[in-house]
């Protein structure tokens, strides 16, 4: 397994969050690894893309039907080939897409030096944030490599880097411009509030399994912090704090640094 860093080195955020459920973290506490999700199983179905694909879909999108204003002097016979070839041509970019996704494996995080009420907002009071310094939690996954057994290190190359948030819509003429290095680290810019840190597996071969485990050294010898949601009242907060202990005493759940914000209002003192 090879190992690389992506557009690090101009990271000024000090830690890497990620948020998670209560059941996720559990899994993260308990198993001491850190899951990787296939790529096709993501919501935004357009990662991974190219640049000449985001352009070939943008204009052949637009011809899928007979315009309303078409040019009478064509005829409808060459209506109908336009968009059978339009038609073809996208299963054909869906189906390359799918296929690249497939050979990827990412965990996700977000950059940040405070925590996210956005992000927060996500996940509602079942939330919780795992917390690392991220120069250590990149030196850490690049420690960890020697750990990983099948099938996790059938990884050929594990890549950290940022996300580069890009506006598809102008990439027509920008074609060149808006190359970089791997695909997967490509977003739209409707995605750029999350200023995303990301660990890629990239894999030869196909896997059908929805991710993969990469495994971190004893829960107990890592440096992170645990984070519950500011929204939790003390009696739920209490509660989780409990579950948190029985996986590990080194990692106490912590109240949110932005809970006093939340409490001001309502709070005696």
């Amino acid at each position: 397994m090879t190992w690389e860093t992506y557009h690090t080195k101009g990271i000024n955020q000090k830690y890497v969050y990620r948020y998670v459920t209560i059941e996720k973290l559990v899994d993260f506490l308990d198993t001491n690894s850190l899951f990787l999700s296939r790529l096709d199983k993501f919501e935004d179905n357009l990662e991974n893309i190219e640049p000449y694909d985001i352009n070939e879909l943008k204009f052949r999108t637009q011809t899928l039907s007979k315009p309303e204003d078409a040019n009478p002097e064509i005829p409808e016979n060459h209506w109908a080939e336009i968009i059978k070839n339009n038609r073809a041509e996208l299963s054909a970019i869906q189906a390359k897409l799918t296929k690249q996704q497939k050979h990827r494996f990412v965990s996700c995080w977000i950059l940040n030096d405070t925590e996210s009420f956005a992000m927060w907002d996500i996940y509602g009071k079942a939330g919780f944030a795992i917390r690392f310094e991220r120069e250590y939690f990149q030196k850490l996954i690049r420690e960890s490599i020697e750990l990983q057994t099948e099938p996790t290190n059938k990884i050929d190359l594990l890549v950290a880097g940022v996300v580069q948030y890009q506006n598809f819509d102008k990439m027509l003429f920008k074609e060149k411009e808006s190359l970089i290095k791997y695909s997967a680290f490509r977003k739209h810019q409707a995605f750029n509030h999350e200023t995303e840190y990301r660990i890629i597996g990239f894999m030869k071969e196909i896997l059908e399994i929805p991710g993969l485990k990469f495994k971190l050294p004893n829960i107990n010898e890592l440096e992170f912090e645990l984070i519950a949601n500011p929204r939790l009242d003390s009696f739920q907060f209490q509660k989780y704090k409990g579950i948190v202990s029985k996986y590990s005493q080194k990692h106490q759940l912590k109240e949110s640094e932005l809970k006093i914000w939340l409490d001001f209002r309502n709070t005696n003192y």
